[in-house]
């Protein structure tokens, strides 16, 4: 009968629930035979120190078990995400552990979700069998090497026992030696049907017995931990009695083992310990290594199947899934925060003397000295860390994990502090899944570090350092102290002293580094080639103030198609684009998309200054609030003249500079090579006369290369240029306008009049549509008293604040052009983020904040 594979997709979930019952009820019928009231006796009269240390070594087991099912998986040459073999191995082995029949139940679970994952039916079955291959090769060889430790001898007085223990040491050396041998030199493919399999290369062979062995002894040590409060016996001969009671466990496939292997063990061990004391160390063995998983996970395994169907999104739980993923980096930057605030506090109080007493016995002092140091300092890491975490730096993801590696191994060699190494542990399997969250590049040296965080950190360290000097006001101070190293209580006032001085001098030094040093961005400025390009654009464009890319000054994101483009300015926290996208329509969604995505890389808001009202509904959609800036002043050319009462003034100031002898030219741009001297000297005096700077990003400035791109209008006197500005013009007529302009100090009153009102003139005989004057910032805002706020503030700065601009003398010089008023906006982040774009684009027009408050 043929295998009804869709049948099967529909039944895998339920296989991992399934084994999870059984589990579950094997579990259940374990803990009726050791009976539930001694159960609880048990873990009460088990010391917490204990019961915390076993809890440490089983995840630290788990993930080397996962270590184990890497190289399985690189042995099948195929390939997944570690955080996902890390999870297939946890559930796969805690299940497995419980239910027995190891190679069905881990390998049941294995295919339930290596399957969806990616693995091939084959590749799977290959690791289900490396694994258990691994197992058998790992204990063999535990038990060889702990035999030797022994010099050949175990104290067991049954000669059953004994001829039990050398026949395992013989299958053991045989089998090893076997394996070892057909992986150096055998490569023939054993083939069972159509499923085929080939020894691993020497090396991987090598790490299967390696890893095996290093999780089997974890395995061993969690149950060895309670064993070390009521016997005296070397691991080594521990070790010999594990390793056979599992052989025999797992040889049985009773379900964990269950009864053989505590029979076993007290059978061969049972001599030489209380048997009541041993069975309570076996009990509390089953709870930490084995009932705790299962629980953990069939709550991994519920969570999954449950955010893997429809009834979830039928509850409207994907919701609440999605918003626990997105805010990931959020929650591990409060983790880091609240992680370096329990290593700080912990560096400044005493440690634990039994702890001490203890260690004191493995580790020399100096490395206990140097660890206290150590774990101290990588507090302080964690709470700077915490905001690189919290916008999601590549990094910041590195740096974490290193960090939390050190401070686990710092934690337990300063005082044996199982607390925060298991709260360390914990934070570092669930952070390392996390990897795709963190995209965006930037260097942790180069981060802006918000006041508020500066506080946090300042707050922390300064609580910490309150928390050491009350934990140790019974100790005198005296210059003696900053050099005694002891594990008394004098020593640890002298850790914390000296912990607080080099977690001074490493605040201190980023302190001084940060205010030295200068954010850099990877961006470039366009080439010539680029601007020529550009230049194409703009010319074919409907608007004129695109011109302004001409400048040079400003970065340029192009469109795949390089027929469009936006360029932009950065400062710190922003990216600021100069008026809407430009090119072809159609891409303009894609493009201002790809801008937001490229400033999110680097933890920046994106801004849109100046823009127009065609494209509204693109920043709308961004998620953009809009404020008004002001309004662009576009002369009708069709009605323009100097005829009529309205315009006796034009008429005049014609009629004036005429008499003087004054004339208008327009300058092509193949002849502004030949005058760009004689225009620079006239900007350099324009500007000396106005005690001004130049400024930039929304208004062009006096450059060379700039110039060369225009067209020129001018005035002359005897030959003599007096005034110019230079043009920015369309291809199809729509618009023609003017932005740099300047004149001679001394000139007649009025020269830029005459030169506007004759350019107005000449652009109409040449048939363009539109004269644009540019923006009168801050005008046209509501002036009503249920305005929003930013048009009262707007209309009170346009109507008195002429010492740092002539708002309203700008606008009524406009005005009297009689123009058509379009407005001006900027589209920036709602709420607070808007003034701050704001004085961001203020600030990239004036070249500094301090530029903004001269002229």
């Amino acid at each position: 009968m043929p295998l009804n594979t869709d049948l099967l997709k529909k039944l895998t979930p339920f296989i991992s629930l399934v084994l999870f019952g059984i589990a579950a009820y094997s579990v259940h019928h374990q803990i009726a035979n050791y009976g539930w009231s001694n159960l609880w006796v048990d873990l009460l009269a088990t010391p917490s120190q204990t019961l915390e240390a076993m809890f440490f070594m089983s995840v630290f087991g788990y993930i080397t078990l996962s270590f184990c099912e890497w190289i399985a998986i690189r042995y099948t040459n195929e390939k997944i995400n570690y955080r996902l073999i890390l999870l297939g191995s946890f559930l796969s082995n805690a299940i497995s552990h419980n239910v027995g029949a190891s190679p069905i139940t881990g390998g049941a679970i294995r295919y339930r979700f290596y399957s969806e994952w990616g693995l091939s039916n084959g590749a799977i079955a290959k690791v289900t069998l490396f694994g258990t291959l691994s197992y058998f090769l790992a204990a063999f060889t535990l038990l060889v090497i702990a035999y030797l430790f022994q010099a050949g001898s175990v104290p067991v007085e049954s000669a059953i026992a004994q001829n039990t223990i050398h026949l395992l040491l013989v299958i053991g050396i045989v089998f090893i030696v076997c394996w070892i041998g057909i992986s150096f030199f055998s490569g023939k493919e054993f083939r069972v049907s159509s499923f085929a399999i080939s020894p691993p290369k020497p090396a991987l062979a090598l790490q299967q017995i390696v890893m095996g062995a290093i999780d089997l002894s974890i395995a061993a040590i969690v149950f060895y931990i309670p064993l070390l409060n009521f016997m005296d016996i070397s691991f080594s001969e521990f070790l010999v009695y594990y390793v056979v009671a599992q052989l025999f466990g797992l040889i049985s496939q009773v379900p964990g083992g269950i009864g053989v292997f505590e029979s076993s063990f007290m059978f061969l061990a049972g001599d030489r310990f209380p048997p009541e004391q041993l069975l309570s160390a076996l009990i509390i063995y089953r709870i930490v290594y084995y009932i705790i998983p299962l629980i953990f996970a069939g709550l991994l395994i519920a969570g999954y199947e449950t955010k893997s169907h429809r009834f979830v999104y039928t509850l409207k739980l994907h919701y609440l899934f999605k918003l626990i993923y997105l805010a990931t980096p959020k929650i591990f930057s409060v983790l880091l925060l609240l992680g370096g605030c329990i290593l700080l506090a912990s560096g400044a109080t005493p440690g634990i003397q039994e702890r001490l007493d203890w260690l004191q016995f493995f580790i020399p002092l100096p490395l206990i000295e140097f660890s206290h140091l150590i774990n101290s300092l990588v507090g302080l890491g964690m709470i700077f860390l915490s905001r690189a975490v919290s916008i999601k730096l590549d990094s910041a993801y590195y740096a974490t994990i290193i960090l939390l590696c050190i401070g686990m191994v710092a934690s337990l060699a300063k005082g044996w502090d199982f607390e925060e190494a298991s709260i360390l542990g914990l934070m570092l399997v669930t952070f390392v899944p996390a990897r795709k969250h963190f995209y965006r590049k930037s260097a942790l040296l180069q981060l802006e570090i918000p006041f508020s965080q500066f506080l946090i950190g300042a707050a922390i360290v300064g609580l910490s350092t309150w928390l050491g000097f009350f934990s140790y006001k019974d100790v005198a101070y005296s210059n003696e102290l900053w050099w005694q190293f002891s594990l008394d209580r004098t020593g640890d006032a002298s850790r914390f002293l000296r912990s607080l001085f080099v977690i001074s001098v490493v605040c201190g030094g980023v302190l001084i580094y940060r205010l030295l040093s200068k954010t850099t961005i990877d961006l470039t400025l366009p080439t010539k080639e680029d601007l020529d390009i550009a230049t194409k654009i703009v010319h074919d464009s409907n608007t004129t103030d695109h011109h302004l890319v001409l400048t040079g000054d400003k970065y340029i994101l192009w469109s795949e198609t390089k027929k469009s483009f936006l360029m932009f300015g950065v400062t710190n926290k922003f990216w600021i684009a100069m008026g809407d996208p430009v090119g072809d329509p159609t891409e303009f969604e894609s493009l201002v998309w790809r801008f937001r995505e490229e400033a999110d890389k680097v933890a920046a808001q994106v801004a849109f200054y100046e823009i127009g009202i065609q494209q509204i509904p693109l920043y709308l959609d961004l998620g953009l609030s809009l404020i008004k800036l002001g309004q662009q002043a576009l002369i009708p050319l069709n009605s323009f003249g100097l005829e009529g009462k309205k315009r006796q003034n034009f008429r005049s100031a014609i009629n004036k500079y005429q008499r003087e002898g004054f004339s208008f030219e327009i300058v092509y741009s193949h002849q502004v090579e030949a005058i760009l001297p004689n225009l620079k000297r006239i900007s350099d005096a324009w500007l000396e006369e106005k005690n001004a700077k130049e400024k930039r990003f929304s208004l062009g400035f006096f450059n060379e290369e700039y110039l060369r791109h225009c067209e020129l209008a001018v005035v002359k006197k005897d030959g003599e240029i007096y005034a110019f500005c230079n043009l920015w013009a369309l291809n199809n007529r729509r618009q023609i306008s003017i932005d740099l302009m300047r004149y001679l100090p001394g000139t007649p009153n009025g020269i830029m009049e005459y030169l506007n009102i004759s350019l107005a003139l000449w652009a109409k005989e040449q048939g363009f549509t539109y004269f644009c004057l540019g923006m009168a910032p801050l005008s046209g805002l509501e002036n009503h008293e249920l305005a929003p706020l930013w048009h009262k503030v707007g209309n009170t700065i346009f109507r008195n604040g002429s010492d740092f601009y002539n708002f309203e003398g700008v606008y009524f010089y406009k005005d009297k052009f009689n123009p058509e008023w379009q407005p001006v906006y900027l589209a920036a982040p709602p709420g607070l983020q808007t003034a701050s774009a704001l004085l961001a684009a203020t600030t990239l027009i004036s070249g500094g904040v301090k530029g903004i408050f001269s002229k």
